[in-house]
């Protein structure tokens, strides 16, 4: 069952707590959720002894910890922090995320034994590290590798060979075996899975004997609420956001909801003694930072909506944003499309073409077409977006729209005005020809 965190709370007051809690959604609500879990099973004068928290460990590790007795009577705790062996093999935006967090911050191992269980998905251990191949990389984990990247797993590699360190055992045998069981009265597995395959053995358990906690967050930004956060941010500070504030702060921030409690902490303390953050302060502090951006700028072009293009060029500007980045933002979204439409319309698909048609047709040709460039295979439903996009327009003009593109890139680097050479550029994008 998916369970909010309140009434989880009230559960483990009443001594009902369950044997497993797997936590999985947006990262900072996970840890959030999670600490107020772990908080409420053990006192803090208990937790720096019956609480064990896993990183980059393997299902046997943790199944060991989990059924061994705590040094003193009452509740164990046994918290596993994102573990590859519940995440999907593909399909992660940023893979390397947290292996480049533990390195930066010191913790050599934990990167370490992070990248083994990685790689180890696909067989690999410290010499395919030290050695990395960027196309068996993409092909078996979708991940695509910087030049950057492959010297810091080559560091991670000498590491690993330095400290004898080996990929971890992925087999989850042992730990399902553990909870089909049960686990000894009173220990608890917390999970933080910011990435779950929910489709895997381990994770349809966890959930049978346990509870899911959903902390997912609303990645469309039209249906996305934020109020609970800032309500809960803002309690300490003894502050509230004005409505107009919140509306515009959801748009900077979008569903970032650590990025979003940053920027309620600093506005909280630019306020000062004031009770209430407004619309205005909201405009001076907080920076748009939202992750999806770019997708925003792309599905408003895609659109051939205006309105939502000039609001985008006119925030970013304002923001500092140069004008010359939104330029090269818009010319790749042009391009990609006129490659799109060239592609489709070469294969006989037309704007009439239905989502049924496009998935039997459609999808094959992309996986056929990144199988022989190997590179990864895009997500169905993002093609089919992708494809929509680019049949609103007819090849001539978006072959019309990239001479814009170039003319504003002449004109910008000429000393044109940037508000104006680039408004004028989403006019011409998004304007229909006779």
């Amino acid at each position: 069952m998916s369970t909010a965190n309140d009434a989880l709370l009230k559960e483990i007051e009443a001594g009902k707590a369950p044997p497993v809690y797997l936590i999985t959604g947006e990262e900072f609500l996970v840890r959030k959720a999670s600490d107020e879990i772990v908080g409420k099973l053990l006192p803090k004068a208990m937790a720096g002894l019956n609480l064990a928290i896993h990183e980059g460990s393997s299902p046997a590790d943790v199944a060991r910890d989990l059924a061994t007795m705590p040094m003193f009577r009452g509740r164990k705790v046994v918290v596993v922090r994102e573990p590859e062996f519940l995440a999907p093999k593909k399909g992660r935006a940023d893979a390397l995320g947290k292996i480049k967090e533990a390195w930066s911050a010191g913790r050599r191992k934990v990167a370490a034994n992070r990248a083994l269980a990685l790689f180890g998905r696909a067989g690999w251990g410290p010499d395919q590290l030290l050695a990395p191949d960027t196309g068996a990389i993409s092909r078996e984990l979708e991940i695509e590798l910087a030049d950057s990247d492959v010297a810091f797993l080559k560091e991670i590699g000498t590491f690993c060979k330095a400290e004898n360190l080996t990929a971890p055992e992925g087999d989850t045998g042992a730990l399902e075996r553990l909870l089909e069981k049960g686990a000894p009265k009173d220990h608890h597995l917390v999970i933080e899975a910011v990435h779950l395959d929910s489709r895997s053995t381990l994770a349809k358990l966890c959930i049978k004997v346990g509870t899911l906690v959903d902390r997912k967050v609303e990645r469309e930004l039209r249906k996305l609420d934020i109020h609970e956060t800032v309500v809960d941010s803002l309690a300490s500070f003894k502050k509230k956001l004005e409505p107009a504030a919140e509306k515009l702060l959801k748009d900077l921030c979008g569903g970032n909801m650590r990025l979003l409690q940053s920027e309620l902490e600093k506005l909280a303390l630019y306020v000062g003694e004031a009770g209430t953050i407004r619309e205005a302060d909201v405009e001076a502090i907080v920076r748009r930072a939202r992750e999806d951006e770019f997708r925003e700028l792309s599905d408003a072009l895609g659109s051939r909506d205006l309105k939502a293009t000039l609001r985008y060029v006119g925030t970013a500007l304002d923001q500092g944003e140069a004008a010359l980045k939104i330029h090269g933002a818009i010319a790749s979204i042009v391009r990609r499309m006129l490659e799109d439409r060239v592609r489709w319309s070469a294969l006989g698909f037309s704007a009439r073409t239905g989502k049924g048609d496009f998935d039997r047709r459609g999808i094959p040709e992309l996986e056929k077409e990144a199988q022989e460039r190997g590179s990864k295979v895009p997500h169905p439903y993002v093609a089919w977006l992708g494809f929509q996009s680019c049949m609103r327009f007819e090849p001539r003009e978006l072959v019309d729209v990239m001479l814009a593109v170039a003319q504003a890139d002449v004109s910008l680097k000429s000393g044109g005005t940037g508000k104006l050479v680039l408004e004028s550029l989403a006019l011409k994008v998004c304007q229909r020809r006779a």
